[in-house]
């Protein structure tokens, strides 16, 4: 059973950055009512406190937490004998929170930075800072480890940027793309976007392991752009970037994974956790399949997949016996995309729409062992497969 409808709109709340967190993951803290297939708003990010890279004002320092767990950093910025910063401080549970250590930090030139973590990972680095380069986070990975990224704005002056489609709506915060490389080695990416046919960015970046480049605003109206991306060595990967109307604070993700591979999406990989309420007395047998729809994707080589071009391919696919009661299951979403989700167990099968995107994402909740299902044996054996709610959350 495949449910595409969406039945209400309500107000939430908790997706800004104002409390430091810089993730699109939180969950808004009201349910709407009756929530089956339903869609809610919550409070879009709001600004910064720290200065736009390539900015005039002095180099900015700033740390955020890629792990699941809550830390403690020490780090000292030295120029010469100079030092600084000398500073500790505790950093919140991620993924994706962050706070400043220091605005209007030094100027121009080559400096050391050298940081400690609680769960021992160190980190000395050079910190060359520049016009371009005036940001530097320190990451806190998901293994607990330390790595330096700066944050560059590179000026984009062979393309007339936003892009603006006559007639569309405007969007209400303008979308950058991000891109990213967690690879082993350096890599130059083109990057084209089309409308239509009308090819308005193509544009070359040094994609290098310690920076991330933020673009300047690509789009000012809504709509569906075509996302092509070529590496120098022959890797591609493409997108079909849709941004409707209720969404108000798109974004656009380009990655260089862990493994060489190009993706590209609505948001950075993050790890969904699905609610599967179990209401038989015995365990169950769930599966969880992340498809995308008609494989839109599958001419590159961007988040995997199984699919031909032809058909819908399976991103992730996880299986978890879960005891009766609420249990959690791990879904991994490779990039932001608008994937289905289908919930599986032995009695049958639903599926719901799951857009994974930036300030546009779903929570599930997945129901199995229902009355008709058999409990005697610990099998569905009844006719009644799993049922499934979703609500779909946009920042406004």
């Amino acid at each position: 059973m495949k449910r595409r409808a969406l039945l209400s709109t309500v107000a939430g709340s908790a997706l800004g950055l104002a409390g430091g967190c810089l993730s699109d993951t939180d969950a808004p803290t009201e349910t709407p009512a009756n929530p089956q297939n339903t869609t809610a708003t919550t409070d879009g990010p709001t600004e910064s406190d720290t200065p736009e890279s390539g900015s005039e004002s002095g180099a900015g320092l700033s740390v955020v937490n890629e792990d699941d767990e809550p830390h403690a950093l020490s780090v000292r910025v030295a120029d010469g004998d100079e030092t600084r910063v000398d500073s500790s401080l505790d950093v919140g549970a991620g993924p994706g929170y962050g706070r400043n250590v220091a605005n209007d930090l030094v100027d121009d030139g080559r400096y050391r930075v050298v940081a400690e973590l609680d769960a021992g990972a160190t980190l000395d680095y050079e910190w060359t800072v520049t016009n371009e380069t005036r940001r530097l986070e320190l990451v806190v990975t998901s293994d607990a480890g330390l790595e330096p990224r700066q944050r560059v704005t590179p000026t984009l002056d062979d393309a007339d940027l936003p892009y603006s489609v006559p007639g569309a709506a405007d969007i209400f915060s303008p979308p950058t793309a991000g891109i990213r490389n967690r690879s082993d080695a350096d890599a130059r990416l083109t990057v084209a976007i089309e409308h239509d046919g009308t090819r308005f960015l193509e544009h070359a970046f040094d994609a290098a392991t310690d920076r991330e480049i933020s673009t300047p605003a690509l789009v000012e109206s809504h709509g569906t752009y075509e996302v092509f991306v070529e590496a120098d060595d022959g890797r591609t990967a493409t997108h079909e970037w849709h941004i409707p109307e209720t969404w108000a604070w798109p974004m656009l993700a380009v990655l260089v994974a862990d493994d060489g591979s190009l993706r590209v999406g609505c948001a950075w990989p993050t790890t969904a956790s699905i609610r599967v309420q179990n209401v038989a007395e015995t365990e169950r047998e769930v599966t969880l399949t992340l498809v995308r729809p008609d494989d839109a994707d599958a001419g590159g080589d961007d988040a995997g997949g199984t699919g031909t071009g032809s058909e819908d391919a399976v991103v992730t696919e996880t299986t978890q016996t879960v005891p009766p009661g609420e249990s959690n299951v791990s879904v991994d979403v490779p990039i932001g995309d608008e994937y289905e989700l289908t919930v599986e167990t032995p009695a049958g099968s639903e599926t719901v729409d799951y857009p994974a995107c930036y300030c546009r994402s779903t929570d599930v909740t997945a129901t199995v062992g229902g009355d008709s299902a058999g409990a005697s044996n610990g099998g569905d054996d009844g006719n009644d497969g799993p049922s499934v709610e979703s609500f779909q959350y946009v920042c406004e």
